[in-house]
């Protein structure tokens, strides 16, 4: 089974290459799934930016795609709502013409701010079901590896962007959306150009599988 996924958003997407983690985490499964995933992104953009934005457009028209995920910048939903709403309906217009399906990224509450996670996980379930969406609830993922495993930091230092263990964790809840399969059991060493992106011991990397599996099953 190949999938061929575009991801439009982005430092949230590109960061730690988490494109690429997807595609070694489908690449390393022996139920013989597959993946290719091409990207449209820009530092601390927006989806309105990516409306704007004639490259991101052509490249949803240029192909046949499986899915088209959608990200916006994370203070998006929390200070501009209305323009979040508008512009991933656009899109999503664009993504049904080439008959994909839309996955709305949702992301995670900055470090100093873990209050705003429920509004942010709220905005995106709400588009989700306007558009009739796919929801990647990586935020809420998120949420519950720090309740489940207090040691283990996902953040960048920067306290907004993920460190290359956020990252994995978000390449987990695609795996588990794009597949409709949990990821438990994949390994937790992630090589991309045969180079060490990511080393997780097996118990820790099994932990984080079964709660982006638990977190999007329960999404749905």
């Amino acid at each position: 089974m190949m999938m061929n996924v575009l991801f439009i958003g982005n430092s949230h997407t590109y960061l730690n290459q988490m494109p690429r983690m997807l595609v070694a985490l489908a690449g390393a499964d022996e139920r013989g799934f597959k993946l290719k995933a091409e990207q449209s992104t820009g530092k601390g953009v927006s989806l309105e930016w990516h409306w704007n934005h004639p490259p991101t457009r052509e490249m949803i028209a240029g192909r046949r795609w499986d899915y088209v995920v959608l990200q916006d910048r994370s203070g998006g939903p929390l200070e501009a709502l209305e323009s979040f709403q508008r512009h991933a309906r656009m899109l999503d217009e664009e993504i049904k013409k080439q008959s994909a399906r839309t996955i709305l990224y949702m992301t995670w509450a900055n470090r100093n701010r873990p209050e705003t996670q429920a509004l942010l996980a709220d905005a995106y379930a709400n588009v989700a079901r306007a558009l009739d969406a796919i929801l990647a609830p990586v935020g809420l993922a998120w949420q519950q590896v720090q309740r489940r495993i207090p040691g283990l930091d996902l953040y960048h230092p920067d306290g907004r962007h993920a460190n290359p263990i956020g990252s994995y964790l978000a390449a987990c809840v695609f795996y588990a959306v794009v597949f409709n399969t949990s990821p438990e059991g994949l390994p937790g060493a992630i090589f991309i150009e045969g180079k060490v992106r990511l080393d997780l011991d097996q118990d820790t990397a099994r932990c984080m599988q079964k709660i982006a599996f638990d977190t999007v099953d329960h999404s749905e």
